[in-house]
């Protein structure tokens, strides 16, 4: 098992004309999303070249455990692939994280892009690999109607060669709770995975950087849970600005009840996230980094700047 390795360097960028190397380290992905992502990648010139572990099938999931880990390892041990997509989340990532290579793929270094359930891979590159990895766009973000040229774009600014000057990113969605400007190691991505690595040799800490979350369809007494727990595990200690995603579909009713009784829970997840969150650290929610149609592509274990304020947004400090 490989080490923790402090701290995240960048990969090369990917060329223009680069070969993106496509994989499905969850469940199974549509066709669809595959043929969208690789239409929009040749439109930029880029060759795409999907393994053929996309197309497997075991239960939910795309192929065994063992087949899934193995594309990833692939794709980086293969010279001729520039960069690493994932075609899409849902779950079965985090069963790959004692299979991949990480020596190998640290002396392979590529960009890596996947969010949601890619979170528990994306962090753990970052901090075993020694690899900054993008919780950015996948399949299912390149195909209608989630498709939007703010996402494209913004994963192209931070990834590839053909984007000239600093690599920073607008996010003028975010709702902005407490003001200011913080820099640090990024860190982050779905709550539900960033609970289930802790404890973990893949466990993560989020001191003296900056912090993101987001979730989806999860009701808010889960959610609250997870914070609690993030709470009292110290992952909060030390964290200097903190970015809340879209929250899509929570659900509000508590299902473990008679839903005759519509009981709710009593609050809102943005009461939820101040009542566990340090009171003193700059905080904004509906920040871009989640399952809403704009998703910016954030450089999990690089050092950025994030200005909370009128004008929201995030400078990668290279």
């Amino acid at each position: 098992m490989s080490q923790l390795v402090s701290p995240a360097a960048f990969p090369p960028l990917l060329p223009k004309k680069g070969t993106i190397g496509v994989v499905a380290p969850s469940c199974l992905t549509e066709s669809a999303w595959l043929e969208a992502m690789k239409r929009r990648m040749e439109a930029r010139g880029y060759e795409v070249v999907i393994h053929d572990q996309c197309y497997l099938k075991n239960g939910a999931l795309a192929g065994s455990d063992a087949a899934r880990a193995e594309a990833i390892n692939d794709m980086f041990a293969d010279g001729t692939i520039d960069a690493v997509f994932c075609a899409r989340g849902g779950n079965g990532s985090i069963l790959l994280l004692d299979r991949l290579d990480y020596e190998m793929i640290r002396a392979n270094p590529k960009p890596y892009v996947g969010f949601s359930d890619s979170t528990a891979i994306v962090n753990t590159l970052a901090s075993h690999a020694g690899l900054v990895a993008y919780h950015g766009p996948m399949g299912w973000n390149f195909d209608e109607p989630q498709y939007t040229p703010e996402t494209e774009a913004d994963l192209f600014t931070m990834i590839a060669q053909e984007h000239e000057g600093p690599r920073c990113l607008q996010l003028n969605e975010a709702q902005v709770e407490r003001g200011g400007q913080a820099q640090g190691r990024l860190v982050g991505g779905n709550m539900s995975l960033l609970q289930a690595l802790i404890g973990t040799p893949y466990d993560w800490s989020a001191k003296d950087g900056i912090l993101f979350i987001e979730d989806v369809e999860e009701p808010l007494y889960k959610l609250e849970r997870v914070l609690t727990q993030m709470r009292l595990a110290g992952k909060f200690e030390g964290v200097r600005a903190v970015l809340v995603g879209e929250m899509i579909g929570i659900l509000d009713e508590k299902p473990d009840l008679d839903p005759k009784e519509h009981t709710r829970y009593g609050t809102d997840f943005k009461d939820i996230v101040i009542k566990h969150l340090p009171p003193d650290v700059p905080l904004a929610f509906n920040v871009p980094c989640g399952h809403g149609r704009h998703l910016a592509t954030f450089p999990v274990g690089a050092q950025v700047r994030v200005t909370l304020g009128q004008v929201c947004g995030m400078e990668v400090c290279e």
